[in-house]
């Protein structure tokens, strides 16, 4: 067994603490052993049966009676004796019967060779056991990317996916990004959404009934070639020595390798309060919570100016152009939108076009306190300003922290700085030990110690553990990672490397078009695609009205190169898409900034089609 409960022990823990052969001790202590009963025991049990023979005493009596007595003495037959009982007392047994020595000898001798053949024979009995697993700490794309990495290395793999939620693995942008423009009233429940291409999709990566969902432990013992998933579970313990996680039930499973990948804990306000109308936004929970408040028509605070906010807030308002009692506030402490990410002109830019999308905005301020007031149901949240908003909810999208606990009480290396959990460059921890994910802190051989957030580093490095899990390679973990961003069907960024706003920038910017938007660039990526399955979507409707979003607008489309120590270091394509690669050979090229003008030629910006 490859797990343990909390009122016995498996085999391999008795394995492990010396407790072996457990059936061998047991019939080797019973003294009334039945005589046809052959032991089979290690070489030095056979050693001392020879020695005890009693051949000796036989070869004595012949030369001391001689011939007469030949036939009337013979030696008592061969048989097993207790090895502990006769070493003890060394009395030796008396003859049963009388049979000629030489006859007797080579009767014992035909029964080994008897013995000897048929043990070379016939097969070995082979108890084949399902082999120990190997565990997956987190259902998320980390994971899931992980297990689909094993399987495919080794189709009879036994995989385990533990993870806390109810949910089968699934990708978290959607959350904030696509559902929010379904028109299907049960998006809350199946999860389908069409991206900017009109392409069917489920957030979900593949159907329950495609895993072994397994209710406990004891199911990680369970023979079949699927997926083992168990949810609703947490591991509370990782014990690096003995290769064992221990669940939040006091279950144990032993594992082969191990990947952590918990991911992330939203972050919560100083002044954040238990309330029901007060919530973060990390999983389907979260989105199913507040898709059913958006739908009742309510004021919507959402606290936070980065990714997640920007993007929750530009989502909400796109919900409140088909119910008019929906409002959105946003409310942050910078100077704009994705100010901590952008420059500031780009910022400014962001953050008018997020205002005509209908949200309203507050700049600048930070939330002093949240007070529920109980007679009217509704929720108050003082700003710094000192003006007061009386909401009907509040979301809190300030970002997330890892969720590194489990690794930190094991023994693991935790950088305290980034609050990831140290790995070398093939994700390994400790021996057996693999991290991926949000929690991950690796080197990047370009740009030094990085923890990424985001999907694609996810789904990344989730596979490149998997690999090094199954294959005992060691590659290498040298993927520069991208991210994106949508803020709508008509303004969306992709990225690599290090973005922050405090570091200096050039950019470079053109005029842009109807087909400089995330929906346009993802219709004819699907046009282009021959199996695709796209239908019309609010892409199609955009791309028949043929205008154009960006009339009169500065910043339309263009580049923004993030610069440290003369070398790029980083690399925002806004409204330029399907660049991604050739963003990540700048990086991992080592360029210096001088370099620029020669470097945007690769990027098309000022083709017709772009």
């Amino acid at each position: 067994m490859n797990f343990l409960k909390t009122t016995g022990h498996s085999v391999r823990f008795a394995q492990r603490r010396g407790l072996t052969n457990v059936k061998t001790q047991l019939t080797c202590n019973n003294h009334f052993r039945p005589l046809s009963t052959r032991l089979y025991s290690s070489q030095s049990q056979h050693v001392a049966h020879k020695k005890s023979s009693n051949i000796p005493w036989v070869i004595g009596s012949l030369v001391v009676f001689g011939p007469l007595l030949f036939k009337l003495t013979s030696p008592p037959p061969p048989r097993k004796r207790n090895l502990q009982s006769d070493e003890h007392h060394n009395i030796p047994e008396a003859p049963s019967s009388v049979v000629p020595i030489i006859d007797k000898e080579e009767e014992v001798e035909e029964k080994e060779a008897e013995i000897k053949e048929a043990e070379k024979d016939s097969d070995p009995v082979v108890i084949k056991q399902v082999q120990t697993p190997y565990v997956l700490v987190g259902a998320g794309t980390a994971s899931f990317a992980a297990a689909q990495a094993i399987k495919e290395k080794d189709p009879e793999a036994n995989v385990v996916i533990i993870g806390d939620e109810g949910y089968a693995p699934y990708m978290r942008p959607p959350l904030s990004k696509e559902l929010w423009f379904s028109e299907d009233s049960e998006v809350g429940t199946n999860l389908i959404f069409k991206d900017w291409s009109g392409t069917e999709r489920n957030a979900v990566y593949q159907d329950i009934s495609k895993y072994e969902v397994i209710s406990d432990a004891s199911g990680s013992d369970l023979k079949t070639t699927k997926i083992k998933l168990l949810l609703n579970k947490s591991v509370t313990k990782l014990d690096v020595e003995n290769h064992a996680v221990t669940l939040n039930d006091g279950s144990i499973i032993y594992y082969n390798k191990v990947l952590l990948a918990t991911g992330g804990e939203p972050k919560k306000l100083p002044v954040q309060i238990d309330s029901e109308q007060v919530s973060t936004f990390r999983s389907v929970r979260d989105f199913q919570k507040l898709d059913m408040i958006a739908n009742e028509g309510a004021h919507i605070a959402v606290i936070g100016g980065g990714f997640l906010g920007s993007e929750l807030a530009v989502a909400l308002a796109h919900r409140s152009g088909s119910n008019s009692n929906l409002k959105v506030t946003q409310i942050f402490p910078e100077d704009g939108n994705m100010a901590k990410v952008f420059p500031a002109y780009l910022t400014k830019w962001t953050t008018s076009r997020v205002r005509k999308l209908g949200v309203d905005i507050k700049e600048n301020n930070r939330v002093e306190s949240v007070i529920a007031d109980n007679e009217s149901g509704k929720t108050i949240v003082k700003l710094s300003n000192g003006e007061s908003l009386s909401v009907d909810h509040v979301v809190v999208a300030i970002g997330v922290e890892p969720r590194v606990d489990l690794a930190r009480d094991a023994g693991l290396e935790i950088d305290e700085k980034l609050l990831g959990v140290i790995v070398n460059a093939e994700l390994e921890a400790r021996r057996d030990v693999y991290v991926a994910g949000d929690m991950v802190s690796f080197h990047d051989i370009q740009l030094g110690r990085r923890r990424i957030e985001h999907h694609d580093h996810a789904v990344l490095s989730g596979r490149h553990a998997g690999e090094n899990m199954v294959t005992n390679k060691g590659r290498a973990y040298g993927h520069q990672s991208m991210f994106w961003s949508d803020l709508g069907p008509e303004v969306g960024y992709e990225a690599v490397g290090v973005i922050d706003s405090q570091l200096p920038t050039v950019s470079v910017w053109a005029k842009a078009t109807a087909n400089d938007t995330p929906a346009a660039a993802a219709a004819a990526a699907a046009s282009a695609d021959p199996t695709s399955d796209s239908t019309k979507s609010i892409t199609e409707e955009i791309a028949s009205k043929k205008e154009n979003p960006f009339k009169n607008e500065k910043f339309g489309k263009g580049l923004v190169f993030y610069v440290r120590d003369q070398k790029i270091v980083g690399l925002v394509l806004f409204n330029v898409f399907g660049k991604v690669q050739e963003a990540r050979n700048i990086i991992n090229g080592g360029y210096t900034s001088d370099k620029i003008d020669g470097l945007i030629k690769q990027f098309d910006l000022y083709s017709k089609n772009h």
